[in-house]
C-alpha cells in the first residue's frame, strides 16, 4: 500500500518526518512522483540559493524512507488511461472543460479568457497512477478535476493532510514478517 505526497503538501520537514514515521509503523510506503521531486527540489534550491545542499535534500528523503517513483507510460497503460478518460469525458468539449477545471488559484486568475485548448498536466498522470492501485491514497490540497475520482471514491483516496494522518492512525500496526525485525 502506498501513500503519495503531492507538491502542494510537501512543505514542513517536521510534519513530513512525523507522517513518514506513522506510515512506516503501519507498513505504508510513502512515495513522491519524480515530477514532485523535481518541483520541490527546484523550489528549495531557489529558496536556499547558494546554501542549497543536494546531499542534504536527498538524504532527508532517504532518512524518511520516501521513495521517488516514476510512472512508466507504456503502450498498454496509455491505452487503458485513454479509454478511462474517454469514458469520463466522452466529447472533445468535455475533455477541454475538464482540463480547464484543473486551473486553480492564481493561475486561473491570470487568464482574462480561458484558453480553448490545454495540454494534459502531469497531475492527470499521477492521479491515474494512484487510481490504478486500488490500495493507494494521495495527500493533496488540489481541488482540480484530475483528482475528482479519487476524492469521490469510497473510501476517499485523495486526502488532505489531516485526513491522511487520521487514515494512518486508524490502520493496524505493521506486524513484522518472519525474518524481518520490527
Amino acid at each position: 500500500m502506498r501513500l503519495w505526497i503531492d507538491t502542494n503538501v510537501a512543505r514542513s520537514v517536521t510534519a513530513i518526518e512525523e507522517l513518514c514515521s506513522l506510515a512506516g509503523s503501519k507498513g505504508i510506503e510513502v512515495v513522491v512522483h519524480a515530477q514532485v521531486y523535481l518541483e520541490r527540489r527546484r523550489q528549495m534550491r531557489v529558496r536556499a540559493g547558494g546554501r542549497f545542499s543536494e546531499a542534504r535534500f536527498d538524504s532527508f528523503l532517504r532518512q524518511c524512507g520516501i521513495q521517488i517513483i516514476d510512472i512508466h507510460l507504456d503502450h498498454p497503460t496509455a491505452a487503458r488511461w485513454a479509454d478511462s478518460l474517454c469514458q469520463r469525458y466522452p466529447t472533445d468539449r468535455d475533455w477541454e472543460l475538464a482540463k480547464q477545471c484543473t486551473l486553480g488559484g492564481e493561475l486561473i486568475a491570470d487568464f482574462k479568457i480561458l484558453p480553448g485548448k490545454m495540454p494534459m498536466t502531469t497531475d492527470w498522470l499521477i492521479a491515474l497512477a494512484v487510481e490504478e492501485d486500488a490500495a493507494s491514497r494521495i495527500i493533496t490540497h488540489d481541488a482540480g478535476e484530475e483528482w475528482r475520482r479519487l476524492r469521490e471514491a469510497d473510501p476517499r483516496r485523495a486526502l488532505s493532510w489531516d485526513e491522511a494522518v487520521t487514515w494512518l492512525q486508524g490502520l493496524p500496526a505493521d506486524e513484522p514478517s518472519p525474518g524481518r525485525s520490527a
